[in-house]
């Protein structure tokens, strides 16, 4: 079989369709940073790590808890102290405009529990707004939980303290999240000193009775890690982790959960769930990688309130591996539409020895439906939630699990990082010049913030990008950058100070503030001045908190972007060497919106998919042209036979010497045609004695077929005797130098002798002795009349020829009268 040529096979490679769409996909690579800044370049950014001349926050560290960005101030709670930071004040410095204090006064009684001295403080860990205008802050109190209210704008209190049992943990390390809706506070932590009550509760609702979930029932909450609270339509949602009781078989498996209550809901009747919450409902968020095998990211440690992505209000969630596995983390995004519609599919429960969880069938499900809201939907003809029927109650007390899982957005995870755990998250969606990029801020436990660019949404109808060509509207992600910010020699902190607790972003100061334990850090979110006045690097930087904007160079995006075309920006020269006049660096061609300010017009690049296209589809026509040519050149040749001695040519009647009585005749038609030569002569050319002689290497002229021979201009030739007369139409082939001229009309004694090469005729000039005798050499002419006697001798002269000198095949004459 013979090999197929190199570029039939580069085609076929292009040709050959990949895997199937549901085929398993490798697991992702880690994406590489396009800039690392290390700490000696954050090394300059503001810190604050307590108040001068706290001795005990100078000795113990800040130990952050809890971050609100409330009005133009950032709150941050921490042990003992709550600070207040104007976010209007100059960048370079990050100091609390006022704070306030609050100690714990049962430190002794705590010590004598068996607590340590350092834990028996007073971390607040409770720090949400009430209203307008004030907030509600929880401790732990050394262990005895307590919430006070306080003025948003002086920090005093305002009130009496109340009780924090269920609204606040009783020790710093456990999870706790809480929100004002309607109201009333939603929280979600442990009711006990021992943690062993997880509770959802609500409370501190005017004339409301208090609601919580029901007690010590694993099917309800089992460890859970508490971890965001958000309103959405009538309901209260709440995400967590838990130890899985439907994976109870596999061991202690962490799963990630969203539960729901209703905001009307007002517990159950006096028999069945009195006080407890009638609507709970709870289903699993699944973050994995698709496959044959699923691999799932099941630890829930960050998700953010609800964003617009891709028109639709979504969350966006960070996953983490289970605690004993290989690190890694993903970050997945959720439709809230699509969680609702989870919530109204089947009921799960065990069943069988083995106690397998399975869905519950429909006909058994009572109606209304278990976890709707009172007067809504199904139970719109029931006023409050004591009037549901008993059966509904009861089944939604042993059924609070639902069958199957969200799936995120997509299908799939948007960002995936291996070898490290990341722990916090923060999203900015209305990123870049027109607000239209998504950008996530990952906190990890090293110490680092990764900054990681999303895509982009389509900007308005009508509306000019700025950028190059179509934006960035694919799904993959962009890592920008690697920021190192932990420096232990300037943020004190226990074991693990490195771990990022909290990420804060302010997007009118463009800036992000990052908490460990022991400080805060207070970090732009662009470092556009390290470009300068260089527009290559600006570009390539792919950074949408910076723009080219000429004569200013790389600057951060400005409030306000002027619209439109601005002088210089679509090719302004930078001072980068060997900047000027040459193309843009790789990476900041089209599809890069955030970095240059262009208005449309021809001068637009073309699109990166189109040009990859074109390239790709370019390629292919190529390989197949090539392929073809070279399939079409390596086909066998038919075996060549060998040559064929030429047939005799046909007799030729030749004219009596003399002037013929009509001048022009027709040679052509008297004899057959002569077969082709395989090369031309060039055009003769007129000689000094008006012969005409062989010309330059040019295109012969051919004689059409009839048309007569041209005559040749009377007068002597140059030969030693006169020429022929106008009618000689014989053609005097050259020979070799011979004693004098000889007879050609004479015929031959003999069969003429083989044929020669061209190479060896000679001219028939006189000139030295031909010498022996033999046969003759050249064309043989008679007379038209018959034998030799007929012939009339007649000296020969060179004549002078109007054809070209042709040096055709030697000719027979007809054999005279009597030869045999």
């Amino acid at each position: 079989m013979p090999a197929l040529p190199l570029p039939s096979l580069l085609l076929l490679l292009l040709l050959t369709p990949g895997p199937p769409r549901g085929a398993a996909q490798p697991f992702p690579q880690d994406l590489v940073a396009r800039s690392t800044v290390g700490l000696a370049a954050t090394a300059a950014y503001p810190r604050f790590g307590g108040l001068r001349g706290d001795n005990v926050t100078a000795q113990l560290g800040l130990d952050f808890q809890r971050m609100l960005r409330l009005n133009g101030t950032l709150f941050v709670a921490a042990r003992d102290h709550i600070y207040a930071f104007d976010l209007g004040q100059d960048k370079g410095t990050l100091y609390p405009e006022r704070h306030l204090t609050w100690e714990t006064r049962d430190r002794a009684n705590c010590a004598m529990r068996g607590r340590l001295q350092d834990e028996c403080h007073n971390y607040i860990r409770v720090l949400v707004p009430r209203d307008a205008r004030t907030l509600l802050a929880c401790g732990t109190n050394a262990f005895s939980p307590l919430c006070r209210t306080y003025q948003v704008s002086s920090l005093e209190q305002e009130g009496e303290d109340v009780s924090g049992q269920a609204r606040c943990p009783f020790d710093a390390q456990q999870s706790i999240v809480a929100l004002f809706v309607d109201g009333s506070l939603y929280s979600a932590t442990v009711a006990d000193f021992q943690a062993s009550d997880a509770v959802i509760y609500r409370s501190l609702s005017p004339g409301r009775p208090p609601l919580r979930t029901l007690k010590y029932s694993s099917r309800w909450l089992q460890e859970p890690h508490f971890v965001q609270v958000l309103p959405y339509g009538p309901f209260v949602y709440f995400f967590f982790r838990e130890v899985s009781v439907e994976l109870r078989a596999m061991g202690k498996v962490l799963v990630a959960r969203v539960a729901r209550v209703c905001r009307n809901d007002g517990g159950g009747s006096a028999r069945v769930l009195e006080r407890r919450w009638t609507s709970f409902l709870k289903v699993r968020l699944l973050c994995a990688l698709p496959g044959d095998s699923v691999f799932a990211f099941d630890v829930l440690e960050a998700v953010t309130p609800p964003r617009a992505l891709h028109g639709r209000a979504a969350v966006l969630a960070l996953f983490g591996t289970q605690p004993n596995s290989i690190p890694g983390s993903a970050v997945c995004a959720f439709y809230l539409a699509d969680v609702e519609r989870a919530f109204e599919g089947p009921f799960a429960e065990p069943r069988g020895a083995a106690g397998a969880w399975t869905p519950v069938p429909e006909e058994r499900v009572p109606q209304p439906r278990p976890g709707c809201c009172a007067g809504m939907g199904p139970a719109a003809g029931i006023s409050t939630s004591a009037d549901f029927p008993d059966e509904t109650l009861s089944f939604a007390k042993e059924h609070p699990l639902l069958h199957g899982a969200v799936a995120p957005a997509g299908g799939r995870p948007l960002f995936t990082r291996t070898g490290t755990r990341l722990t916090r998250l923060a999203a900015d969606t209305g990123a870049g010049p027109w607000r239209n990029q998504t950008v996530l801020f990952l906190g990890a436990e090293d110490g680092r913030v990764l900054k990681v660019l999303m895509g982009t949404q389509q900007p308005p109808a009508g509306t000019p990008a700025p950028g190059d060509g179509d934006g960035d509207t694919g799904s993959e992600a962009l890592l920008l950058e690697d920021i190192s910010l932990y420096d232990p020699g300037r943020c004190r902190g226990p074991r693990g100070a490195s771990r990022v607790l909290g990420l804060e972003l302010h997007g009118p100061g463009q800036e992000l503030f990052v908490a460990f334990a022991g400080c805060l850090v207070r970090l732009p979110l662009g470092r556009c001045a390290q470009h300068g006045a260089c527009r290559r690097s600006c570009l390539a930087a792919r950074d949408p908190y910076c723009v080219w904007l000429p004569p200013a160079g790389c600057v951060p995006v400005p409030e306000h972007l002027p619209i439109g075309p601005a002088p210089g920006t679509d090719g302004a020269p930078g001072s980068c060497a060997g900047e000027a006049g040459e193309p843009a660096a790789a990476g900041d061609g089209g599809g890069d919106r955030a970095h240059g300010v262009r208005g449309p017009g021809p001068g637009a690049a073309v699109p990166v998919p189109v040009l990859v296209g074109s390239v790709l589809g370019a390629f292919a026509l190529g390989a197949l042209a090539a392929g073809l040519l070279s399939a079409s050149c390596r086909r066998p040749a038919a075996p060549k036979a060998p040559p064929e001695p030429a047939p005799p040519p046909a007799p030729r009647l030749y004219p009596v010497l003399g002037p013929p009585p009509e001048p022009p005749r027709a040679e052509a038609s008297l004899q057959a045609p002569p077969e082709a030569p395989p090369e031309r002569a060039p055009e003769p050319r007129r000689g000094p004695h008006g012969c005409l002689e062989p010309a330059g290497p040019g295109p012969p002229r051919t004689r059409a077929l009839g048309e007569p021979r041209p005559l040749p201009p009377p007068g002597p030739g140059p030969g030693p005797g006169p020429g022929p007369g106008p009618g000689s139409f014989n053609r005097v082939q050259p020979r070799a130098a011979g004693p004098g001229p000889q007879r050609l009309d004479v015929p031959p004694d003999s069969p003429p002798p083989p044929r020669r090469a061209l190479a060896q005729r000679h001219s028939l000039e006189a000139g030295p002795p031909l010498g022996a005798p033999g046969l003759p050499r050249g064309l043989t002419r008679m007379h038209s009349l018959g034998g030799p006697g007929g012939a009339r001798p007649r000296a020969l002269e060179r004549s002078c020829s109007t054809k070209p000198p042709l040096l055709p095949k030697p000719l027979q004459a007809p054999a005279a009268p009597g030869w045999p």
